[in-house]
């Protein structure tokens, strides 16, 4: 299911469109049935890959028959400027998907990004 969950966001989802719009589709992946699903919503500048970038992530998980959890990513990336800077935290949910997105989209890391330009989108499955 989880390779099902990664070709959704991946066909859906484009550079382009507005951070609400990704939330959007992430929001319908969910429909996608999974069992015991939790929920990351997770923000900051980081150097992951060397070079630092603005994160604004979501991010689906479930445990795999290894005891081990399967992670579906949906990173916006953003150049990082003086308005996001100031933003960094997580935030797990795992009983009630209507009030991450809810939380999600009332963060003020939303409000400030939602207004920024895109660098860059990556989608991608990873286990813990």
């Amino acid at each position: 299911m989880q390779q099902k969950a990664i070709s959704y966001l991946k066909e859906n989802i484009q550079k382009d469109m507005s951070l609400r719009d990704m939330i959007h589709v992430f929001r319908e992946m969910t429909k996608i049935p999974m069992e015991e699903d939790m929920f990351l919503f997770e923000t900051g500048t980081y150097d992951f890959t060397g070079e630092p970038l603005f994160y604004f992530s979501l991010v689906r998980q479930n445990p795999n028959e290894d005891e081990e959890f399967m992670q579906i990513h949906l990173d916006v990336l953003y150049l990082p400027s003086e308005a996001n800077s100031a933003y960094q935290e997580s935030f797990w949910e795992e009983d009630d998907v209507e009030n991450f997105f809810r939380y999600v989209l009332e963060s003020e890391a939303f409000q400030t990004v939602s207004q920024e330009k895109v660098y860059k989108v990556e989608i991608y499955l990873d286990e813990t």
